[in-house]
């Protein structure tokens, strides 16, 4: 029986063939042309956004205005947008406590003080070094004195001697002062962090006003004096929100909240805390006014929203009026009962057909 022979192996073509195909892999797709090409122009997007606001190009900044850009993190590219709208433009200390800070874990006070730590240990160095510096200009003085007793016995050793000194002080204050400029940027930078936490956990992102956490905080601190003077509360829920919401999209729903905001912080003065208490709602802090007086300042704001007739300028297409229903309640010595009270005055008047201001009994 003959044996079969070892095959020689594939022709030469089918081989060049194999390498052909492996050097132009699916990577030549049209798919993944258009990737790239997407790719590309995302990449030339983030680099005119830092080059638009003098951001250093560095892997962070890059990763943070991505991340704007594309919208991966709501609550970034919110704060973003909304500092942007109040100011001409955006620092590096801006970007990164942005991305160090977000609207859900800036409210945990451990997070506040690992920052409060932080900053005070780079004060403390900032501060250390200060004292090093000063040490060593006495010491300095000091070595000058000695070395100017000593030079009528010793002219030429004297000036070796201070020259050397003299170098040494030199040295020893331009490494202070590069230790003093780090020190500063790392606090600075902390310092934008701190700020920026504590601004989150009392700060609504989106509308700028206080949170509900900053609201609860005052309305306990007033509670203990509620009854003298009398002091009140309010919680304000605008009309047939969902509804805009579905009609024109949420970001036309997030401007009637921010107009909704600006409306009544400007109307009712410096004199109340206007608060965002969660979603479409808004809670009021009449300080040093009773229950009549509180509805009848939050009535007149109502009507004169009332009034308006609002048109998406988005797409031109009209909103229609755009009211709210109000419940006020006097503050007494248990704040979360207050507001309670305030909730159902608020219930009876959407059920008594919206757009009013109702009492709680």
């Amino acid at each position: 029986m003959t044996a079969a022979l070892p095959s020689a192996g594939p022709p030469r073509a089918s081989r060049i063939g194999r390498l052909s195909s492996w050097l132009h892999r699916p990577s030549d797709a049209p798919a993944t042309v258009a990737r790239r090409d997407a790719d590309r122009r995302l990449y030339g997007d983030v680099g005119a956004f830092l080059d638009a606001h003098d951001l250093s190009p560095t892997p962070d900044h890059f990763r943070i205005v991505r991340a704007h850009l594309l919208g991966e993190d709501v609550g970034l590219s919110r704060a973003i947008d909304d500092h942007l709208a109040r100011h001409d433009g955006i620092t590096a200390s801006d970007l990164e406590a942005f991305a160090a800070v977000r609207p859900g874990d800036a409210l945990h006070p451990d997070r506040i003080a690992r920052l409060a730590d932080a900053l005070a240990a780079r004060l403390a160095e900032s501060e250390l070094a200060f004292r090093q510096s000063h040490t060593s200009v006495r010491d300095y003085e000091s070595a000058l004195t000695a070395e100017v007793d000593a030079a009528a016995r010793d002219p030429g050793g004297t000036v070796e001697r201070l020259l050397s000194l003299t170098s040494a002080a030199i040295a020893r204050a331009q490494q202070l002062a590069d230790r003093l400029q780090q020190t500063h940027g790392e606090t600075e930078r902390l310092r934008g962090h701190l700020q920026a936490a504590q601004r989150a956990a009392s700060e609504d992102h989106l509308t700028g006003l206080p949170n509900r956490r900053c609201f609860d905080t005052r309305l306990q601190a007033l509670a203990v004096a509620a009854d003298d003077p009398p002091h009140s509360v309010a919680l304000c829920d605008i009309d047939d929100f969902k509804a805009i919401n579905d009609r024109h999209g949420h970001d036309t729903g997030d401007r009637v909240l921010k107009l909704i905001a600006r409306h009544l912080t400007a109307e009712l003065g410096v004199g109340v805390l206007v608060a965002r208490h969660g979603g479409e709602e808004f809670a009021c802090l009449f300080e040093d006014s009773a229950p009549d007086h509180a509805r009848a300042l939050l009535d007149d704001v109502r009507a004169t929203l009332a009034r308006r007739t609002l048109v998406n300028q988005a797409s031109g297409e009209g909103i229609g009026r755009l009211t709210f229903s109000a419940g006020v309640a006097v503050l007494g010595g248990d704040p979360a009962a207050a507001m309670r009270q305030a909730d159902a005055a608020l219930y009876s008047a959407k059920r008594d057909g919206k757009d009013r201001v109702a009492i709680a009994s």
